[in-house]
């Protein structure tokens, strides 16, 4: 990050990251493909009437992925080893009692939760299905980012890209087998869930046991302190409240698919499964980007700062035009790819046509909010972070949909993306003057 040209460190920090959420899009194609080789459009309705529990679970793992981890690395540059190991310990039992309790919450729950999530009378018993196995994996799952988190912090950033990667191939091998030859539907997806969680929280336990690391998951060793916590969540907390805000408007977009139809809410969850392909590769571009900026704020060199935020912007708009042209020509061909159903494939289609246009804005805006993040200007990045989601994204689905019906629901997200980079300019431009400022300076 110090010496190396601008858009090698770029591409070599944001490499093992795009390779892990690459994977991650997969798996999520890989569940919806078998799902819908089944030819029933209320099974796909219900994997996406679910998925916003994973955005749970990621708000609760991320508060110590992200907030202990920056701790961690910290304590290590600083020598601090035991202050360290202190934190990884605290940070894995914390999130692994948060886990076991939602478990019990959501399961006891579980009937209310569904109707929550705006299952209807046909999706419901897929949806309950789903939703009664895969708390069952609360507790991996949570404990599992986690783990990764930690890995990365020491720089064991192949051993973080494994845990991921062992979880998400065993998934990817018992979806057909449960989900097809057993002819176990929504349920056969879930435990493929559960066992792949299981297995790379088992992955992460070795790791560790195996003392190949010089952090610490040993219950002797969760001792917490004021100054922990406090620097843990005033990092965690932002990130862990993002994933919450994007798990709210998921739940509120599909009740509102709703009431236009289950297909409609198939239809939505293909087509953002697809989409996330190109969020996640881009979102890979701007956290390879995070480090590297807040490392050369620190060490005061503006120039490169300023370079590496250039070339993240010119890169990753560039990957979603790419992408809204792709898109634009195949999109509704993919999502045929994922589901014979004519309803479902007109109303995935119709989303991803509006969908394109807002595309293209967001390697600015994602560029823009992990800059804020780095250089440490909470404010600006929680303005980016919630606006998006609540504060425009919410409101412009119950408006839009009021008065222009469906056709105003599928523009609702592109518009709270072209409104919302917008505002991040705006906010951005403080952040560019203090660059050119900086470098300018003698």
């Amino acid at each position: 990050m110090d010496t190396a040209p601008v858009g090698t460190a770029i591409r070599r920090l944001a490499a093992p990251m795009m390779v892990a959420m690459l994977s991650q899009a997969v798996y999520n194609l890989t569940g919806v493909f078998f799902i819908g080789q089944t030819h029933d459009p209320n099974m796909i309705a219900a994997v996406a009437l679910a998925f916003p529990l994973f955005m749970l679970v990621q708000a609760v793992g991320n508060i110590f992925a992200i907030g202990g981890a920056s701790y961690i690395s910290r304590m290590l540059g600083a020598k601090n080893e035991g202050e360290a190991r202190r934190t990884s310990s605290v940070s894995f039992y914390t999130v692994l009692g948060i886990g076991i309790l939602m478990t019990v919450v959501l399961w006891i729950f579980r009937i209310p939760i569904v109707r929550l999530l705006g299952a209807s009378d046909a999706t419901f018993h897929h949806t309950e299905a789903y939703v009664s196995i895969i708390v069952l994996s609360m507790a991996f799952a949570t404990t599992g980012i986690v783990m990764s988190g930690i890995m990365r912090s020491e720089g064991a950033t192949k051993e973080a890209m494994n845990l991921q990667l062992i979880g998400i191939i065993i998934n990817i091998i018992l979806d057909p087998i449960l989900i097809l030859w057993c002819k176990m539907g929504t349920a056969g997806a879930a435990w493929a869930t559960v066992v792949g969680t299981g297995v790379s929280f088992v992955y992460g336990l070795r790791y560790f046991a195996l003392k190949k690391s010089i952090l610490s998951i040993s219950l002797s060793d969760c001792k917490p302190n004021r100054v922990m916590l406090a620097d843990t969540f005033s990092i965690g907390v932002p990130a862990g409240i993002s994933n919450l805000a994007m798990s709210f408007s998921m739940i509120v977009g599909n009740r509102i698919a709703a009431g236009y139809g289950d297909f409609v809410v198939g239809g939505l969850g293909v087509q953002m499964r697809i989409a996330s392909i190109f969020f996640m590769v881009v979102m890979a571009i701007a956290f390879g980007f995070q480090p590297f900026a807040g490392f050369n704020y620190g060490a005061k060199q503006f120039g490169r700062l300023r370079k590496g935020f250039n070339l993240t912007i010119i890169f990753s708009t560039a990957l979603c035009v790419a992408g809204s042209c792709v898109l634009g020509l195949f999109g509704a061909d993919t999502i045929r790819f994922f589901i014979d159903d004519a309803q479902t494939i007109e109303a995935g289609g119709a989303l991803m046509k509006a969908f394109i246009w807002g595309l293209p804005f967001f390697g600015v805006q994602i560029t823009l909010l992990v800059s804020f993040q780095a250089l440490g200007k909470p404010v600006q990045a929680m303005i980016i972070t919630l606006g998006r989601q609540l504060l425009i994204y919410i409101p412009l689905l119950y408006l839009l949909s009021y008065l222009f019906g469906f056709n105003g629901f599928v523009w609702a997200l592109p518009v709270s993306d072209i409104l919302m980079t917008g505002i991040a300019v705006a906010l951005g431009a403080s952040l560019i003057k203090l660059m050119r400022g900086a470098e300018a300076a003698p």
